[in-house]
């Protein structure tokens, strides 16, 4: 399909990705999946030749960030009538599961319902406000994509002095350690379930085998505390910090303290020299996947379910 041919809105002129708590069709997702939804709609606006921009205006975090809205004044855009409640998911995230350990894509597919909908906007419409948190339609991310959306998620005068406490509390220097992730799932992060055993005996054989590497500091970062206390006591030599966690996107109790420590951990994280991530679920962890792409940090999954297999 070319793209270009097959977008006939001559009037639409931006797409814009807003990350929010709340849409007309329902809740955001996580940080992660937003960042990705970015990479999605840059991807889009290149082949469609418009502007893309990314406002996180209305969410909770952009007190906490120096590129939160797009670019203009907020004030002036609601008094020219826009309402961040009239604002909808994008439902077509271009993902198709297999089985509980694979999924594929049909980005063909996706661009063709993606671009549709752009022609059937109404007329006049210049931005395109949508939430966005679709798988891309190229595997390829340009320095210029990645350089773009870090300048708009930079942490701001408020959040930095957070970060920089922290590495110096855990003895953290700029790319002289690396990260494990284990992403527990939401049924532990949402609904406080106990830790399943077998997903236990799962990650501390994928820990062991960099823990014990001579030479290597690796952070513990987690949705849970529950796998934090298990493995420092398993492996005293991990580094782990106690921490208020909470879901950017579906959790609704969003505490201060839990905000800003989940963004400490994302910043902290940027600044890895490897990250190996833990997930139960088949796209694994946005959370670090896309941290990892949108800075550029070598990447290692391992998926691990409470599956025999």
């Amino acid at each position: 399909m070319e793209a270009r041919k097959a977008f006939l809105n001559s009037f639409l002129k931006r797409i814009v990705n807003v990350y929010q708590l709340q849409y007309k069709n329902g809740c955001a997702q996580g940080l992660g999946d937003y960042i990705r939804g970015c990479f999605c709609l840059l991807q889009i606006a290149i082949l469609l030749g418009i502007e893309f921009d990314m406002d996180i205006a209305n969410h909770p975090m952009a007190k906490y960030i120096q590129g939160g809205h797009e670019d203009g004044d907020v004030v002036q855009k609601k008094e020219l009538g826009f309402d961040y409640k009239e604002i909808s998911r994008y439902e077509n995230i271009n993902y198709i599961p297999i089985n509980s350990k694979s999924y594929r894509k049909n980005s063909e597919q996706f661009l063709y319902e993606f671009v549709n909908n752009m022609n059937l906007l109404k007329p006049s419409v210049e931005n395109y406000y949508t939430f966005c948190n679709s798988f891309p339609v190229f595997e390829y991310y340009s320095p210029e994509a990645r350089s773009f959306i870090r300048n708009k998620l930079r942490p701001n005068e408020l959040l930095v002095p957070y970060i920089e406490e922290r590495m110096k509390l855990l003895g953290l220097s700029f790319k002289q350690f690396g990260v494990i992730h284990i992403r527990s799932g939401d049924k532990y992060l949402l609904k406080n379930k106990n830790m399943n055993p077998l997903i236990m005996r799962k990650i501390m054989n994928i820990v062991s085998k960099y823990i014990q590497q001579p030479g290597k500091k690796y952070l513990l970062l987690s949705d849970n505390n529950q796998i934090k206390f298990a493995l420092k006591r398993i492996f005293p030599q991990l580094i782990i910090h106690i921490s208020s966690i909470v879901h950017l996107g579906e959790q609704a109790d969003k505490s201060e303290a839990g905000l800003i420590d989940t963004l400490v951990d994302f910043y902290i994280m940027s600044n890895a020299s490897r990250i190996i991530s833990c997930s139960p679920y088949n796209w694994g962890s946005g959370f670090s996947q896309w941290c990892s792409i949108l800075y550029n940090i070598p990447f290692y999954q391992f998926q691990v379910s409470d599956t025999l297999s």
